[in-house]
């Protein structure tokens, strides 16, 4: 060890920690700090989905230590670990453990967005997701509200539960003969909800399209909702899809129920 640190190939950051000339950054700012990650920081290492920060958040580290009255860097938002001792050894907080800090750090659907994603890449079950939420807080359950495990992204966990809390009855991967299956249905609408800020994948980028030409070729109704609507331009793409849903989802809906007997 001696003689990696000589050679530059490992770096002490803290007492005990050494890193490698390729250790994620935010772990080792953290460690150096005395810390450890967390919450939403610690989650997107997990590889759940993780929501688009307010610009004035981006710079910040979610991250929990023991027993210290040190002031933390103002970059970072400290969470307790609810002990003077450290829950865990290592250097990011377990899946578990993140996922409870951050459902008493984020809003109600930063915590569905995180939850659902959880389930939908197998890294938890809906019993497990059910067991964290038991042991939150009322007031932490109250603002998750109810949960999906058909989401396939955040953006759509956004959508769907905006449209579910105003009141719609909102159905989730429908499998249409000859199209393939559509995120959701509601109103006599379809609609298609891109899941990442961009389309690195221009063969996906043409099967969407195509499946919404086949789609349309049936009469249905296909609304596409790309994620910077969805993320940058909420307020008015839930007025555009309210409108949507007011103005051709009577026609939709006769559309399906003629596809359904066909």
């Amino acid at each position: 060890m001696r003689a990696a640190l000589e050679r530059g190939e490992l770096r002490r950051i803290a007492s005990g920690w050494y890193a490698v000339p390729t250790a994620v950054p935010d772990v080792v700012e953290a460690l150096a700090a005395g810390c450890r990650l967390t919450c939403l920081d610690a989650l997107r290492m997990h590889g759940l989905w993780i929501p688009a920060r307010p610009a004035a958040e981006r710079e910040h580290l979610h991250v929990y230590r023991a027993g210290s009255r040190v002031p933390l860097p103002p970059t970072m938002i400290a969470h307790s670990p609810r002990s003077r001792s450290w829950p865990e050894p290592d250097a990011v907080a377990s899946l578990r453990l993140a996922l409870t800090h951050a459902l008493r750090c984020c809003n109600g659907e930063t915590s569905a967005i995180l939850l659902e994603s959880a389930m939908e890449r197998g890294l938890l079950s809906p019993a497990e997701v059910q067991q964290i939420l038991d042991d939150a807080p009322d007031a932490v359950r109250s603002r998750i509200g109810l949960l999906s495990s058909a989401s396939d992204s955040g953006s759509e966990t956004r959508v769907v539960r905006g449209l579910r809390r105003g009141g719609f009855q909102v159905e989730q991967q429908v499998y249409v003969e000859g199209v393939g299956y559509l995120d959701a249905y509601v109103g006599g609408v379809f609609l298609e909800i891109d899941g990442r800020a961009f389309h690195s994948d221009q063969d996906a980028f043409g099967r969407d399209r195509r499946r919404d030409l086949r789609a349309i070729r049936h009469g249905l109704q296909v609304l596409r909702v790309s994620y910077d609507q969805v993320w940058h331009q909420w307020p008015t793409t839930q007025q555009d899809i309210l409108r949507t849903i007011a103005e051709v989802g009577g026609f939709g809906r006769r559309k399906v129920a003629q596809l359904a007997a066909a």
